[in-house]
């Protein structure tokens, strides 16, 4: 007996999958690392840093493989749970997927709600010092001091929320 394989089911498998894996790769290498040393290195970081996000794209890509991690989990989903069937969904294997969709959810939101406005302020702050060639100012400090706040909030809420998702995915069908 031959099995069939549902094509579609396969790609977003992989699509889900994959993205996930560069996310949360991505989240604690930026978390852990790249923001950690960029703060310890002052003014001699924004070479690297301005390389990494206009030449690498890295404030680009990350929003996109989030995107495509949700997306491709929901359309798993709702096969999954048969059109949002609420037997499904209370099911023990259902309310693990629920909490981790949920939890990329917020993840994902977040991103856009304190990481994107902190690279922003960075850049800008960081553009404007560049151009000026002097000492950065109050405000400019103050700005500066603001976007690390957002960053390292962003770093213990999101890689908690990214974490338990990878976590109620890879366990939800053992349930």
């Amino acid at each position: 007996m031959v099995a069939t394989v549902d094509w579609w089911l396969l790609f977003l498998r992989i699509v889900h999958i994959g993205s996930a894996m560069i996310w949360f790769g991505g989240a604690i290498i930026g978390g852990f690392f790249l923001s950690p040393t960029a703060a310890a290195l002052g003014d001699s970081a924004q070479p690297f840093m301005d390389h990494l996000m206009r030449r690498r794209r890295m404030g680009i890509v990350f929003p996109i493989v989030g995107a495509l991690t949700v997306l491709a989990g929901a359309a798993l989903y709702w096969r999954d749970s048969g059109g949002l069937q609420a037997a499904w969904i209370t099911s023990p294997t259902g309310l693990a997927f629920t909490i981790g969709g949920a939890a990329a959810i917020v993840s994902f939101a977040l991103g856009f709600v304190l990481v994107a406005p902190s690279i922003g302020a960075q850049t800008a702050v960081r553009n404007e010092l560049a151009a000026s060639g002097g000492a950065p100012s109050a405000d400019q400090l103050a700005r500066l001091e603001h976007a690390d706040r957002l960053m390292r909030l962003a770093t213990r809420v999101d890689l908690p929320l990214i974490l338990l998702a990878g976590l109620t995915m890879a366990t939800a069908r053992y349930l």
